[in-house]
């Protein structure tokens, strides 16, 4: 694996959306009464009776995250008002038959998930700044994201999951040009050799990508001797080397050792070989596209350029990211 690895700006997004997430307050008392009636029609009902007890912890953009109990258990019920939103529900499905390890779902309905409580569990404990320095935890995470990725790779749905890189269409980049004009050489000639792009985006091989690492989505074994991820909404298809990437950012240099050499181990012991070649091809894209993913985004769902976004605008607006945009597609 590369030893430093770059595009801190999609990190930096990811990390953002998750603060907002995890800081907002609420006035507990404010329950939103439709939103429980709502679970509480979705989801079966355990054999001792419907989920109970509700208490909001989160809402934000029409996602609903509450406390409750069910089948006289600790648990936490989801709820998805957004259509695009549910796909988490399809996500623990695929990871579920894909026997890649969750966090235990109680039960789901179109809109709505019931899954265990970690914060009530004596095995599972939520993920801490300090694991990021863990060696141990590090260790653990290399084998649940070698599980995802060999695994991921056969998953029937995969083709059809949701991929950052699908936004980097001619339309799009012909919009660009209209609300980014500072920045009209590089889409010219993203527009010119829109093929190339294209080809070269889809030319490594795909397989589940969490593409959210953060602490905060962290579960760790009491004993340390295992980790996982959960919160499943931006799941999706894309490179081992993009996860790499986001898992690696914010990691003490053991622990970064210690993920490394865990997944080369695991991965040399299933193929015999290591991936170097093909992580290299894999980063020189993911370096280029994950630039032009974030001004996209800041492009089309802000009115002005999000700090997370400001380095990869800059690159694009003085020419350096056109510069690595014609290295690649030479």
């Amino acid at each position: 694996m590369q030893a430093a690895l770059n595009n801190a700006n999609i990190k930096t997004y990811h990390v953002r959306m998750n603060n907002e997430f995890a800081n907002k307050s609420f006035n507990k008392a404010d329950q939103y009464p439709n939103i429980v009636e709502s679970i509480l029609r979705d989801i079966p009902d355990s054999a001792t009776g419907p989920a109970r007890n509700f208490r909001l912890i989160n809402a934000k953009s029409g996602v609903y995250v509450y406390k409750c109990v069910y089948a006289d258990a600790p648990a936490v019920a989801k709820y998805f008002e957004k259509e695009d939103d549910r796909r988490e529900l399809l996500n623990y499905e695929i990871l579920a038959r894909q026997g890649v390890p969750t966090v235990r779902v109680y039960a789901h309905g179109k809109s709505s998930l019931v899954m265990e409580d970690i914060s009530a569990s004596g095995d599972w404990r939520l993920g801490t700044p300090e694991d990021l320095s863990d060696a141990r935890v590090a260790k653990g995470l290399a084998n649940w994201y070698f599980t995802l990725h060999e695994r991921g790779e056969a998953a029937l749905e995969l083709d059809a999951l949701y991929f950052e890189y699908d936004c980097l269409t001619e339309k799009n980049l012909l919009g660009l040009i209209k609300v980014f004009p500072e920045a009209g050489g590089l889409y010219r000639f993203l527009l010119a050799n829109s093929e190339k792009l294209r080809e070269m985006i889809y030319k490594p091989k795909f397989t589940l990508a969490y593409n959210d690492f953060y602490w905060g989505n962290l579960v760790v074994r009491r004993d340390g001797s295992a980790a996982m991820m959960l919160d499943f909404n931006l799941l999706g298809r894309g490179y081992r080397y993009s996860d790499f990437r986001n898992v690696r950012w914010d990691m003490g240099e053991d622990a970064k050792a210690a993920f490394d050499i865990e997944y080369g181990r695991l991965y040399a012991e299933r193929h015999g070989s290591n991936r170097t070649e093909a992580e290299e091809l894999e980063r020189r894209i993911d370096e280029l596209a994950g630039d032009l993913f974030l001004i996209h985004l800041a492009f089309t769902e802000h009115e002005r350029i999000p700090e997370w976004a400001k380095e990869a605008a800059e690159s694009a607006k003085n020419g350096k990211l056109l510069i690595k945009t014609k290295r690649l597609l030479a």
